[in-house]
């Protein structure tokens, strides 16, 4: 036992080799990529929420968090059941155990030396106890519990949801990339033999002719360089996201068409929905119940407790009359100091809980005015995408007709150069408007709350995934908005068979709650 505690005294920081690094880091990347599916063809925008969901490994941590948390919730229930004890052992000595009585009086000896009870010895008991006031703390520890559940779901809707406006906002800029990139090596191609030719033909014109002309060239280049540059990263931003293995060459299903959708919900009805469904919310509210419970548990510990104790004892002692029995006690028990802050400690409790009320108030309104300020900024990335994607439009037909002219001289080779390089960059702005709307068109989903996938979608299969997010993309508008706000402070009706059948048209916002919302917005083509 000497030399144990030696040792263990003995103890000194051991860092980690590189061999043993190396070894984790080899365990740690089979881990992350070694279950996923391999991506064999062009990448969908529905496919890479699929696989954000499944691999990602914030949202991956947000769900062991929360299994965690479930795992807790049903330990605590086992805190209400009554305690339940067991007890065996034996004992011995190496002597007897004898002892001898002496009068109070006279202080003699008045019996001699005697022993009852066995040098060796065999004891067990089985004792049942439950005490009240421990029920009663146990059952709000649990309810609390509970509670830590949902805000471990909420914390992972939270995480879910700005994974998908990350995934949206990548996507289209690894869609850009993979569009553009073409157009921008030839534009780039083009503009070195532009500039090349002009070096070797630089003492048939002015000088100060062919300084300007190489300049230019040489500004569109950088410009080029820079939109490569920009772009290049894009796809393993979006690959990080959905957890490709780092070098993964994969493509993109982009579709020719860009459509920007108007939102056909009005805004106060907006504001009703995020008042019910954003998880933030959501979690300040399980915490308003938390901070209730601690209260009441508060109270339940300070206050006497009542202690019932039974069962079954056996002791192998030769001596006794009956080596077996059965025992039940009563006892009731409490500090009498703290029955006397029991008053403090409520005015405390309820301090908290109305700390707790204030602070969803003032998320609500926070998440009311980021709403409003989504909305808005939606409405003007929509706008964005309408101006880049007219003046895309007006620089290809002027490459078209810069292309056509017969003339050979530098000056028209500099123009169509320019044109060139002014297309590649329209389509970018082009791009890169949509990319923002979309993104903006996320934010105002993630403020309302609407969750990318149906509740009951339990399965990681990637297939059922993109189905399942395929089919709740048409959710998204005014139909299942409409739903969640049913029952909402200032909600609106629900509509009869005819107006259901009836095309959906915008309702106008209230004045009161959206006096600067417009109705619709018209789908973009």
């Amino acid at each position: 036992m000497v030399s144990v505690w030696l040792g263990g005294c003995a103890f000194v920081p051991h860092p980690l080799t590189d061999a043993e690094r190396a070894a984790e880091a080899s365990r740690d990347m089979a881990d992350v990529f070694a279950p996923q599916e391999p991506l064999t063809h062009a990448l969908t925008l529905e496919e890479a929420f699929a696989r954000a969901i499944a691999y990602n490994l914030d949202e991956r941590v947000k769900l062991m968090e929360r299994s965690v948390a479930e795992r807790d919730f049903e330990i605590s229930k086992f805190d209400m059941l009554p305690k339940v004890i067991a007890t065996a052992g034996a004992s011995t000595r190496n002597n007897v155990l004898a002892s001898s009585s002496t009068a109070v009086g006279t202080g003699q000896q008045s019996l001699v030396p005697s022993t009852s009870t066995d040098s060796d010895l065999k004891f067990a008991d089985l004792t049942t106890s439950f005490n009240i006031l421990d029920f009663w703390v146990s059952y709000y520890n649990s309810k609390q519990q509970a509670n830590k559940v949902l805000v471990a779901e909420e914390q992972r809707r939270r995480v879910l949801q700005g994974l998908f406006q990350d995934v949206r906002r990548a996507f289209w800029r690894a869609a850009s990339a993979q569009r553009l990139s073409n157009d921008i090596r030839e534009a780039t191609r083009e503009a070195k033999n532009a500039l090349e030719s002009s070096r070797k033909s630089e003492t048939l014109r002015a000088p100060i002719d062919a300084l300007r002309y190489q300049k230019a060239l040489l500004d569109a280049l950088r410009d080029l360089q820079s939109v490569e540059q920009l772009l290049g990263a894009s796809k393993i931003e979006l690959a990080q996201l959905i957890n490709l293995p780092p070098g993964t060459n994969y493509s993109l299903a982009v579709p020719r068409n860009l459509r920007i959708e108007g939102l056909r919900l009005p805004i106060r009805q907006m504001e009703d929905v995020a008042l019910i469904r954003n998880p933030e919310i959501r979690e300040s509210s399980y915490q308003v119940r938390i901070s209730a419970d601690e209260t009441r548990k508060t109270l339940a510990r300070n206050l006497p407790g009542i202690n019932f104790s039974y069962g079954p004892n056996y002791d192998s002692n030769s001596f006794l009359v009956n080596n077996s029995w059965a025992a039940g006690a009563v006892r009731l028990s409490g500090n009498l100091v703290s029955i006397i802050s029991i008053p403090e400690q409520l005015k405390r409790g309820n301090l908290a809980e109305a700390t707790a009320i204030t602070r969803r108030e003032a998320l609500s309104v926070a998440t009311l005015a980021k709403l409003h300020i989504a909305y808005q900024q939606y409405l003007a990335a929509a706008q964005e995408y309408r101006w880049a994607d007219q003046l895309a439009s007006v620089d290809r037909k002027l490459y078209e007709q810069i292309s056509n002219r017969t003339e050979t001289d530098a000056q028209s080779e500099l123009e169509r150069v320019s044109a060139r390089v002014s297309t590649v960059q329209s389509e970018l702005r082009r791009y890169r408007a949509y990319a923002e709307a979309q993104a903006a068109l996320g934010r105002l989903y993630d403020v309302v709350g609407i969750d990318p996938v149906p509740e009951a979608m339990a399965s990681l299969d990637i297939a059922s995934l993109s189905a399942a997010i395929r089919r709740s993309a048409s959710d998204w508008k005014s139909d299942r908005l409409e739903h969640l706000s049913e029952g909402a402070p200032g909600a609106t009706p629900a509509p009869d068979a005819a107006t259901a059948a009836a095309p959906q048209t915008a309702q106008a916002p209230s004045p009161q709650r959206s006096a600067q919302a417009s109705d619709s917005q018209p789908v973009v083509q």
